[in-house]
Formats: C-alpha cells, sequence, structure tokens
C-alpha cells in the first residue's frame, strides 16, 4: 500500500538529492514550500543531526557534513543518488518489513562501500540504551564506539584462549553522609 503523505525526513531527503551541499535554512524554506506547511528550523536540524549520524539510520555514512563559516552545509554522496528516493528513505529505518536495507543499498550501488566502515553492515548486535557510565574520575573508560567494543571483545577471547591475563583492580569507596 502506497503512502500517499511523506515525513519531514522524506521532505529533507528531497532537498538534498539535488546534490548540492544546503544550510539548515535553506533545507527548512524548501521543506516548508514543499510540505505546504511551516516547519521550525529546530526541527528540521534535529532530524537533519539524525540523518546524518551512522549509529542511528544507516543515512548518515552517505550524508557529508562541512563546516563553513556561515554554519553546516549538508549534502548526499553522488553515489547514492543512482538509488531511487523510496529506497534512500528506507535507509533512515533500522526497522520495517520489506524495507530496502543497507546491504541492498551496497550490493545495488557497489561504489558506496566506501562510505561504509567494514563490520558496520551486519545487524546491529549492541544491546539498546545508553553507553556505560563512567564509574570515576580518572582512569574510567565509556566504551560508546561499538567498534572499539568489538575489538576489545575479540582481544579479551584470544586471551582467554591463550591461557588468560592477570588483571589487578583497586576499588576505592568513599561513603559521605554517614552518622556515626
Amino acid at each position: 500500500m502506497a503512502r500517499d503523505k511523506k515525513t519531514n525526513s522524506e521532505y529533507i531527503i528531497d532537498t538534498m538529492l539535488n546534490g548540492q551541499p544546503q544550510r539548515s535554512p535553506d533545507i527548512t524554506r524548501m521543506v516548508s514550500e514543499a510540505s505546504g506547511k511551516e516547519i521550525k528550523i529546530q526541527d528540521v536540524a534535529s532530524i537533519i543531526a539524525k540523518l546524518s549520524n551512522s549509529d542511528k539510520c544507516d543515512l548518515g555514512y552517505f550524508v557529508k557534513k562541512k563546516k563553513t563559516d556561515r554554519g553546516y552545509e549538508y549534502s548526499l554522496v553522488k553515489e547514492i543518488l543512482s538509488l531511487a528516493p523510496e529506497e534512500i528513505y528506507d535507509l533512515t529505518r533500522k526497522t520495517g518489513q520489506g524495507r530496502f536495507t543497507l546491504d541492498e543499498a551496497l550490493k545495488k550501488a557497489p561504489t558506496l562501500k566506501k562510505y561504509v566502515k567494514a563490520g558496520n553492515t551486519a545487524p546491529a548486535t549492541r544491546r539498546p540504551g545508553r553507553p556505560p557510565r563512567s564509574a570515576g574520575k580518572t582512569g574510567s573508560l565509556v566504551m560508546a564506539d561499538t567498534n572499539l567494543a568489538g575489538l576489545l571483545s575479540s582481544l579479551v577471547r584470544e586471551l582467554s584462549a591463550k591461557g588468560g591475563l592477570n588483571v589487578n583492580v583497586h576499588l576505592t569507596v568513599q561513603f559521605k553522609g554517614l552518622m556515626g
């Protein structure tokens, strides 16, 4: 069943299909004209932030963000323009039956592979939610990058297979406000 109403994300993608770099105010104006309704620039900026983030949607691999003296300019890489608009829209979705996936896009337009880092085409295996919190001030590590997490995971497996590794952990606990 074909949809007759586009989302704001789809209107934004439509403005980027010309391949020319554009700033948020220009995209906002074009989206407002195309949709026939007033769109706020902060809404467009929020959607563009999601669309250009490959952790949030697969289209993020193919959105170029360039800093200029007047702000950021956004555009799609020219190689993605060989895909149909509906296929490009589908790259903004993580789920959905029958959607056009990143793997399908890479098969249909192999030149797109250079924009996707190795190992990122496999289905997501990370747990939902926030990245782990830092436990303290110094010497703590926040692992938000799944590539780093995968690398560390394979390192631990390799060390375990070779006999293990001795690790010393020093923990300091401070209690404040105890009545004594």
